[in-house]
């Protein structure tokens, strides 16, 4: 009867452990910057906030 229980509660730990293990996984991913898509680059020029409202020409 006690191996038993002890078989019972070794099975319920496990089973409370794994969505804990996802979560905490989850957490410490989060910390994490997000990743760069778009390499950086300086020397292009910027856009004016003028032309992003203006259509373009009809040829």
């Amino acid at each position: 009867m006690t191996l038993l229980i002890l078989l019972v509660y070794m099975l319920l730990g496990a089973l409370l452990t794994w969505p804990c293990w996802l979560l905490l996984r989850r957490a410490l991913r989060t910390r994490h910057p997000l990743r760069c898509v778009q390499p950086y680059r300086p020397h292009l020029p910027q856009a004016d906030a003028t032309d992003a409202a203006t259509p373009p020409s009809a040829p």
